[in-house]
Order: C-alpha cells, then structure tokens, then sequence
C-alpha cells in the first residue's frame, strides 16, 4: 500500500510576525500575509493529485487547511491530535525574552517548557495520528500542522532543514510499511 501527505505548515499570524510562542494554548487566525502565504501554497499544491485535507483543530491551522481545500476542491476534515505542541509557561511570549526557554526547546532531546507538553509526546501525538490517517480511503493527502510539529515530525524522519517557513510543504510517503521523505522542504 502506498499513501501520499503533503505535510504543510501554516500561514502567518500576529504572534508569528512578533515571534512569540505560538503553542495550541494560542489560537490565533492568519493575518493578511498568512492569507496570501495560503494562497500561494494552494496554487503550489495543484495537481499533486490530492483528494483530502487533514488539520489541526487551531484556527490559523484550519484557515490555511480550507484555503488550500478550497482552491483544490476538496474536502477538509480535522484531527484533534494534529495540533501544536502546547508550551506552557512560554505561550504567547516573545522568544527575545524568554531565552532559557528557546535553548531548552532547541538543545534538549525531549524537552518540556514549564507547564507544557514534552516535546516527544506532542511527536507520539502526531506520528500517532498520522498512522491512523492510512486508513482512509485517500491515496493522497495534504496535512495541516504547526512549526514545532513539523520539525519534530521531520527530525523523527533524520530530515536535514535549518527552518520552516510559514506554510513550507514537504512530501512524506508510506509505502509497503515504510515511512520516507520524498524530495526537499518547499
């Protein structure tokens, strides 16, 4: 069996222009530029063949979900557990002020900000959700998700990347049991 997910982040938002954490404790819709970022990104996905799009349950997540859906012609379904990581302590402050919290997040191997969620089971979370998305009758799907997500989905699969852009896209595949990326992040 073979399956195909166009995993993509978001568009931007207020607290990504400000560069705040943005976990699933803040649910902030798609500013201006995240509406064009959505835009451009449908227009990126046409005809990859795509049949459904999966997405996090937070607004700006969904927003960019149904843009894309919507230029596509495709249905939108969400998953609870596609959500970002909810980092506690840290939501919603600016990553200027908050410094201990960045190298934490950034160096350690599961780390888990003050009152938040651990890294690796925010990642269980989604690998979780996404096993689950094999089941359906689509052979190919785009995702809808957030940055930390992402990353941790793409250092789960040893994916080489120095930062994902609002509503970069990378192509994961499932095929005969075996999960891979497929191409570069864009």
């Amino acid at each position: 069996m073979r399956k195909e997910f166009y995993v993509f982040r978001h568009g931007a938002t207020d607290l990504n222009k400000r560069q705040c954490w943005q976990g699933s404790g803040m649910d902030y819709d798609l500013n201006e530029e995240g509406l064009t970022q959505a835009s451009l990104l449908a227009q990126k996905l046409q005809g990859l063949k795509i049949e459904a799009v999966f997405s996090s349950p937070l607004k700006r997540a969904l927003h960019t979900a149904e843009i894309v859906a919507g230029v596509l012609g495709v249905p939108v379904f969400v998953r609870q557990d596609l959500r970002e990581c909810f980092y506690g302590e840290a939501e919603g402050r600016p990553f200027a002020e908050t410094p201990q919290f960045v190298a934490s997040w950034n160096c350690e191997e599961n780390p888990c900000l003050p009152g938040g969620e651990p890294r690796l089971q925010a990642l269980h979370r989604v690998l979780s959700e996404m096993e689950k998305l094999l089941a359906e009758p689509y052979a190919v799907m785009a995702v809808a998700i957030h940055r930390g997500t992402m990353a941790g989905l793409l250092k789960h699969f040893r994916f080489v990347f120095d930062d994902i852009p609002n509503c970069g896209v990378f192509h994961l595949v499932y095929d005969d049991g075996v999960w891979q990326i497929e191409g570069n992040l864009f």
